[in-house]
């Protein structure tokens, strides 16, 4: 069983990103595409910021089509 801050991926520019930060930039693309302004997420906030930011472009695009 792998651990949330084991090593999901290794990207180029990221550099290593463990399950935690996947997970909280996964939920901040679902709160930016939902409107929701709350986090769970307090050890990773950047990520999930960065999430929020892409879902609300997402959901602004949709309103204007």
């Amino acid at each position: 069983m792998v651990s949330e801050d084991d090593t999901m991926i290794s990207a180029p520019v990221l550099g290593s990103l463990t399950y935690r930060e996947w997970h909280a930039f996964v939920d901040g693309i679902y709160c930016g595409v939902k409107d929701i302004n709350t986090t769970d997420y307090s050890q990773e906030k950047h990520y999930w910021r960065i999430g929020w930011l892409l879902g609300d472009v997402y959901n602004i695009k949709l309103r204007d089509e």
